[in-house]
């Protein structure tokens, strides 16, 4: 592969065919694999996206070399679209079409935190942040959270991810122990969930809001005679993974 571009925590190689390019990234955060499709013009397909039927999950945002944006087309696939319309001004950048600051692969938008207004409905919620994931108590905040903040709105994977970025940061306010135990499980249900979450298992805190841990929980629940709710696998799946 030819290296056509690269700094200090990316490069961009070409391929063989010619056309093709990959770009390699020293960036936990970052999603582990995605796929763009190169096109002539992001605005100009969000322009006509009624008529090609094109649901865009925001409008096209700047890259490198261009605009980037992430849609579903009219099958209900998802699509990561690129495009290189800003000519030669950023030739000798690597391609930055993923969002610096996303923390979970997937499409949804980075909406900007504001820290104090979420630590505030935090406080008034008062359940801890581990102890949140698929209860009243999450969806409360969620609420209370996106109905003050402009369009685009947050998903609840990315109000997750505020208040994991203020945890890091050590601004979330303690609320004491989780109301809610790991549930008591087998060493056979242990061992799936351990099996399930694969090389995911040091990732915990990223699993919640995602069709990954949909799937866990699914796949959990068909091997067990008494399903267990969204919550107490996640739980389970906390607990498994300190």
């Amino acid at each position: 592969m030819k290296l056509l571009r690269e700094d200090a925590r990316a490069a961009s190689l070409l391929m063989g065919d010619g056309v093709t390019e990959i770009v390699l990234r020293d960036d936990p955060d970052q999603p582990s694999e995605e796929i763009y499709y190169l096109v002539d013009d992001v605005r100009d397909l969000y322009a006509r996206r009624g008529k090609l039927r094109l649901k865009f999950v925001h409008p096209p945002r700047q890259a490198a070399h261009g605009y980037r944006a992430a849609v579903k087309d009219p099958f209900g696939n998802v699509l990561m679209l690129l495009d290189r319309t800003t000519g030669s001004a950023g030739a000798n950048i690597a391609e930055d079409a993923a969002a610096p600051t996303m923390l979970f692969s997937g499409i949804e938008g980075t909406v900007p935190a504001k820290p104090g207004l979420l630590g505030e409905i935090y406080v008034q919620i008062g359940r801890t942040a581990d102890d949140l994931p698929y209860t009243p108590q999450f969806e409360e905040l969620f609420n209370l959270y996106a109905a003050r903040l402009p369009e685009p709105k947050p998903t609840r994977r990315e109000v997750w991810r505020h208040l994991l970025n203020l945890r890091k940061a050590g601004k979330l306010p303690k609320l004491g122990e989780a109301r809610s135990p790991s549930p008591e499980v087998s060493e056979e249900d242990r061992r799936i969930v351990k099996e399930l979450l694969g090389k995911d298992i040091g990732k915990r805190d990223r699993l919640p809001y995602s069709e990954r841990f949909d799937r866990l929980v699914d796949e959990f629940n068909k091997r067990r005679e008494r399903p267990l709710s969204p919550h107490l696998v996640w739980r389970l799946v906390a607990k498994l993974a300190k």
